[in-house]
């Protein structure tokens, strides 16, 4: 009897590691990693209609559905979403105008007059602050604690300084096309800002390397309707979005040259994607996943290597950080509690910001630290960066509690 435990201990045992050297072995597949990354397949619009914006608990008209085409012909799904006083007061028509279907941003931004819309809404106040929102892997822009989210930062809206919220999904996510990579979730993100500010796209792009992403230059705006300045917009990522909204940042601002946004909050981040599978934790159940090869440094390195997304977020950051004539207002904000990632990741990207600036940060209980870089005579520009601790959030529920809340009105603010 005793044998028969033993032998069955020992083939569950080789059967658990024959199945994690076979998955480590289809990983090195680009189609098969990216799909574990980017968990884009898991697409709740199978039985999810993003159209009927009621069941995610918004009303009738509050939600403006809306597309953008990427100049490598994708089309991009997104939501504009309205805070509740502005809906209030022009709800009547609001609901009259409701769209059936998305239509594209141009085209809609350019029926001022014609029809309502949050858009149009947007557009004609020069006081609205706009809020773009970079979700994380699997599902769409709406599933689960997502328009919890929007709701959250919807509610910092006042009639003085109303808040309206954009979120979109990236290519292969929710109604979106095509398939995710670092390259072209970057040039989504690209896409999207671009209609807003009034930035061109190229009439062509075959990647998204360095010199095609230089290639999208700024022209002098045309569009027939108003466009929003960028600094009156902010930036916010969590988890899978803190590394696609900071390519997208570095991409805008270091690659392109184009004017910098009002703020970048960062929630849950990472330092890159290498580092992050050697600490990851599946929903804090499992071991990090390459804890097992921790005997095996040359399988380990090998494995890295194979990786074709590394999403080099602590590199980016840095370098926004260091570049003299840039302004930036940073704020990366990590929970105690998050088991998927270990906060001393986030604290990664402010000690690689710090190291940038030639700053010692030491690894102490204070759960708020902010650097300042005033603007001197030696054309330096205002820089600030944040870093914040939260003992509660996790990983997911951070975004709809109130400190996001507190480090957008920090940089509304400009405390």
């Amino acid at each position: 009897m005793a044998l028969s435990w033993l032998q069955r201990a020992y083939w569950i045992l080789a059967g658990c590691v024959l199945a994690y050297v076979l998955g480590l072995a289809a990983l090195t597949y680009p189609v098969v990693q990216r799909n574990a990354t980017y968990l884009h397949n898991v697409n709740p619009t199978l039985w999810q209609n993003l159209l009927d914006v009621e069941s995610f608990g918004f009303l009738r008209g509050q939600v403006t559905p809306f597309t953008v085409t990427t100049a490598d012909n994708e089309t991009i799904f997104a939501w504009h979403m309205l805070p509740a006083h502005v809906y209030k007061e022009h709800q009547d028509q609001l609901i009259q105008d409701a769209q059936l279907s998305p239509l594209p941003y141009e085209e809609i931004a350019s029926q001022q007059g014609k029809k309502k819309t949050g858009i149009q809404l947007l557009l004609d106040d020069a006081n609205a602050i706009l809020i773009v929102t970079f979700h994380g892997n699997a599902g769409h822009l709406a599933s689960a604690f997502r328009p919890g989210q929007y709701q959250n930062l919807l509610g910092l809206s006042t009639p003085s300084r109303p808040i309206h919220v954009i979120s979109f999904d990236y290519r292969g996510f929710g109604l979106s096309t095509g398939w995710p990579s670092e390259e072209g979730v970057t040039l989504d993100a690209v896409t999207l800002l671009s209609h807003i500010t009034g930035h061109t796209m190229p009439s062509s792009i075959v990647d998204m390397t360095n010199p095609a992403l230089q290639s999208l230059q700024l022209s002098s705006p045309s569009s027939p309707h108003s466009l929003m300045d960028p600094s009156r917009i902010i930036i916010i990522g969590q988890s899978l979005g803190t590394f696609v909204s900071t390519s997208f940042y570095h991409a805008w601002t270091v690659q392109l040259r184009r004017p910098p946004f009002k703020g970048l909050i960062l929630l849950a981040s990472f330092s890159n994607l290498t580092k992050l599978l050697d600490s990851y934790s599946i929903k804090g159940i499992t071991p990090p996943l390459f804890s097992p090869l921790a005997l095996y440094p040359a399988a380990r390195t090998w494995l890295h290597t194979q990786i074709v997304d590394n999403w080099d977020t602590g590199t980016r950051l840095s370098e926004l950080v260091a570049a003299k004539d840039l302004p930036l207002d940073l704020t990366i904000m990590h929970a105690l509690d998050d088991v998927e990632i270990p906060w001393r990741e986030g604290w990664r990207n402010w000690e690689q910001c710090m190291e940038s600036v030639g700053v010692h940060v030491a690894e102490d209980r204070a759960e708020f630290q902010i650097w300042e870089n005033e603007e001197d005579a030696h054309g330096g520009t205002k820089k600030v960066v944040r870093w914040e601790r939260l003992r509660k959030g996790g990983h997911n529920k951070i975004v709809t509690g109130e400190g996001v809340k507190v480090a957008v009105l920090r940089v509304l603010d400009g405390d």
